[in-house]
């Protein structure tokens, strides 16, 4: 493929860390590895900024800001690149995104990594964005990458709109560093430092601790925690909820058994290895890049039975699917994993890493997303 200039926009990029600012980094470096000219264009975020080697980062200091939701005017002149790559949800950003590309007719790829849920009044207006500015969005971009076919056919919005033009749609997973999340045998290094019985069954739970996150529904796996003597729960991660979540952990009599490591990166695989098995409870999920990093660990998962998780793993090979936000699901399947033979428990670790070897490179999704900008320009 010939080099390209590419424009990624995204609402958050590190050093805020979560899923869809750490998929744009590991995209942009590995694009700008393989010959392209590439441009991140983010908001300013509190912390020491890390950037990919061999991109150029644009932090612009936002107009105002919503959460996680940044109004950056300047975006509107955006120009010089050949593809306008915009990842969405980005509430204001998408708008501008979409008005730029049409401004200097650049063509618009949009990854649609999750739909927009809230309670209360912050609720009413993500549907009312979902049902105008989220449509519009789409209908401007040439390409429409989702990271599942479930997410595809799940999503109202992306529904309507592939359905109207099919040849928009591409299938571009996220992936994980297979190399630097490997298998390998519980590590008790980790579980010394957490004071963790080195014969405990040991559950981990991964995500950012805060309001854009609270769909991952920390509390579900406390919940179901409390239900089994002995089990153990590593959660990691970090933000204003966890002070809820320990309090939480505490009033159930469990505050010994949950063990909150805050943020990890460089450790972070570690942990996984610390752990039995890893559990996604989400009420909302459109791919789980903690199931893919957990199964390239070889640890089984037990994970919400939702479109975009389902697509990831197996049942009964590389683990289990459950019902959503559900503490009585959740620690029926982890009963039923306790009572897993050390044979079996190993095979099922095999099979995961297996999987991810086989659908969830790296290589494997810059290839699918190299094809999307292409067929932009087409």
């Amino acid at each position: 493929m010939k080099a390209l200039r590419i424009g990624i926009l995204t609402a958050t990029f590190p050093p805020y860390r979560a899923g869809t600012g750490n998929i744009a980094f590991e995209q942009a470096a590995r694009l700008a590895r393989r010959g392209h000219d590439v441009t991140i264009i983010t908001a300013t975020y509190p912390g020491e900024p890390q950037d990919p080697e061999g991109v150029r980062v644009v932090r612009l200091e936002p107009l105002l800001r919503m959460g996680n939701a940044p109004l950056l005017p300047s975006l509107l002149v955006a120009h010089g690149y050949d593809v306008v790559h915009l990842h969405q949800p980005f509430i204001f950003g998408a708008e501008m995104a979409a008005g730029a590309a049409w401004l200097r007719r650049m063509p618009l790829v949009s990854s649609f990594h999750n739909e927009l849920v809230a309670d209360g009044l912050r609720g009413v207006l993500f549907r009312a964005y979902s049902r105008t500015a989220v449509p519009l969005t789409l209908r401007a971009s040439r390409v429409i990458a989702v990271l599942t076919p479930g997410q595809a056919d799940s999503v109202p919005q992306l529904r309507a709109e592939t359905r109207r033009h099919p040849d928009k749609l591409h299938i571009v997973p996220n992936a994980v560093d297979h190399e630097r999340f490997h298998a390998g045998p519980i590590d008790q290094s980790v579980r010394n430092e957490l004071d963790i019985p080195a014969e405990a069954t040991v559950a981990i739970a991964c995500a950012a601790l805060d309001e854009a996150h609270r769909t991952k529904r920390i509390d579900v796996a406390i919940s179901a925690t409390a239900e089994l003597e002995g089990l153990h729960l590593i959660v990691v991660g970090d933000g204003p909820l966890r002070t809820g979540l320990e309090r939480q952990a505490r009033s159930l009599g469990i505050g010994e058994r949950v063990h909150f490591a805050g943020f990890q990166d460089t450790e972070l695989p570690a942990y996984y290895r610390a752990a039995d098995v890893c559990i996604l409870c989400s009420e909302l999920e459109s791919f789980g890049l903690v199931q893919v990093e957990a199964m390239s660990c070889g640890r089984p998962v037990i994970v919400s039975d939702l479109p975009g998780a389902r697509d990831v793993s197996v049942p009964g090979v590389t683990g289990w699917h459950v019902k959503p936000a559900d503490p009585a699901a959740l620690a029926a399947a982890l009963t039923a994993f306790g009572e897993l033979t050390a044979e079996r428990l190993n095979e099922m670790g095999r099979a995961a890493r297996d999987h991810v070897l086989a659908k969830f490179t790296w290589d494997r999704s810059i290839d699918a997303l190299e094809r999307a900008l292409a067929a932009a320009l087409n």
